[in-house]
């Protein structure tokens, strides 16, 4: 992923707490964790149950980044 992309999705995530998208066939979930620093979920699609939120057991794996937002949108590129 270009450095131009990952600072738009840092920015992203930054102003909005949350941002989602597909990189190399897989989807990621990034947002701020509750406690601190930033969860990071991977999915093998973005499909959603009927509350609207990403289906559990499509997670791939997942992990608590407790560094800066760049880091977390690099956290498991």
């Amino acid at each position: 992923m270009s450095e131009s992309k990952i600072e738009e999705l840092a920015d992203i995530l930054q102003n909005a707490n949350i941002v989602e998208f597909f990189h190399k066939g897989v989807y990621y979930e990034i947002f701020a964790s509750a406690d601190s620093g930033y969860v990071v979920n991977i999915y093998s699609t973005d499909k959603r149950d009927a509350e609207g939120e990403l289906i559990e057991s499509n997670m791939i794996d997942g992990g608590l980044c407790s560094e800066s937002v760049k880091d977390a949108i690099g956290f498991m590129l």
